[in-house]
């Protein structure tokens, strides 16, 4: 037998995130100056289409920048290996190459398939996020995790696979309604809550503005907000871009948020779902004697003032839950893995110095049986 050792030395994945209030007015020519490839396949949902989509492919048309739309429908339902290989064949019969770029134009639903379709499509092509919802400008665009659903589980099946770039645009907040863009606030207020009090204390000071999504200020403070958000997760990324150890602490709350999300058949959109995961967490950490009750409390708080469910929804049972996070990708030898704070701003850390706590399954059905029960 013959063997041969190679060093592969693989850079690191560097790429911009450009925030600014209506960007998306000016991306055509953005792209003109920095194009990521000679053609661009657009990729959204049924709601997203006529509000950003469509007006972004005739602007690029209009600027001599070949463009199509390719338009699934609206919903995590269609986060799917099926939604995935409808795309494939269609870039592949529209005669996309590997000279083309994806633009992947939506919420976090969008941004999964599309930047999995782009890491996988002739081996890998550029992708851009625009994203257009408050989740996806916050957490599920940056970051380089990709990933469709199947029947076992949330994002089963997947890649990592960065953007080229990222465009912001804060002014698109505006066209959402209430749950989507005060649920996609949920994970930016996690990020205060696992790594940085004083982002969090920002954000309580001018969070009736960011409420009401009204005055001149708004646009601004959006865009400083974000610009913060982005940069807590980025170091938390960059630090750990194959979530080994540290990026654990972005799945603080979905733990048991993700068993939530499922079981309600997707009632409970992603961020109430993660809302009760955190509630259940914050409850949980305070439980075990990790954390004081004002910490408990202090996150229990935030997610109420944004009208939050810190609940797990009384259809919802200890057992159903422990055999959907048994099959959750971050379970290990049979125990569900908890990220847990010992203050706002600090994760727990276990005894061998992982980020997150493997607590036994009769541990968690008793806390869940007893957080359920609490008046």
């Amino acid at each position: 037998m013959k063997e041969l050792s190679v060093d592969v030395v693989v850079r690191p994945k560097e790429y911009r995130i450009v925030i600014e209030a209506g960007l998306l007015n000016n991306l055509a020519s953005e792209l003109k100056r920095n194009p990521l490839g000679k053609r661009y396949a657009i990729i959204t949902d049924t709601i997203v289409n006529p509000l950003y989509a469509e007006p972004l492919c005739r602007s690029l048309r209009e600027a001599g920048i070949p463009a199509q739309v390719y338009a699934f429908a609206h919903g995590e339902a269609s986060k799917t290996r099926q939604t995935k290989e409808w795309l494939e064949n269609s870039l592949l019969d529209d005669g996309f190459g590997r000279d083309s770029a994806i633009l992947a134009v939506g919420g976090g639903v969008v941004g999964d398939v599309a930047g999995f379709v782009a890491a996988t499509y002739m081996r890998g092509v550029p992708f851009a996020q625009v994203p257009t919802t408050t989740l996806a400008q916050v957490d599920s665009s940056i970051g380089g995790k990709t990933a469709v659903d199947v029947p076992q589980g949330k994002n089963l099946i997947g890649a990592f696979h960065h953007p080229a770039v990222v465009y912001m645009d804060p002014q698109t907040l505006m066209s959402l309604d209430e749950r989507n863009y005060f649920g996609g606030l949920v994970e930016l207020v996690k990020h205060g809550f696992i790594a940085d009090e004083e982002f969090l204390a920002f954000y309580r000071q001018h969070q009736q503005t960011i409420v009401a999504r009204s005055g001149t200020e708004y646009a601004d403070m959006m865009e400083e907000l974000m610009l913060r958000n982005c940069r807590i997760k980025n170091e938390v990324v960059r630090l750990d871009e194959q979530e080994t150890n540290l990026r654990k602490i972005l799945n603080y709350g979905h733990t048991l948020g993700h068993g939530v999300e499922i079981l309600s058949d997707f009632l409970l959109s992603h961020g109430e779902s993660v809302a009760v995961g955190i509630g259940f967490a914050a409850y949980l950490a305070w439980r075990l004697g990790f954390c004081t009750r004002e910490t408990m409390e202090i996150q229990m708080d935030v997610l109420e003032g944004l009208g939050m469910p810190c609940r797990i929804p009384d259809s919802i049972t200890a057992e159903q839950l422990i055999r959907v996070m048994s099959m959750d990708k971050k379970a290990k030898d049979g125990k569900a893995e908890f990220v847990l704070l010992e203050s706002v701003g600090k994760v727990k850390r276990a005894a061998d110095g992982d980020c997150a706590q493997k607590i036994a399954p009769d541990v968690v059905r008793a806390m869940i049986d007893e957080y359920k029960n609490i008046g």
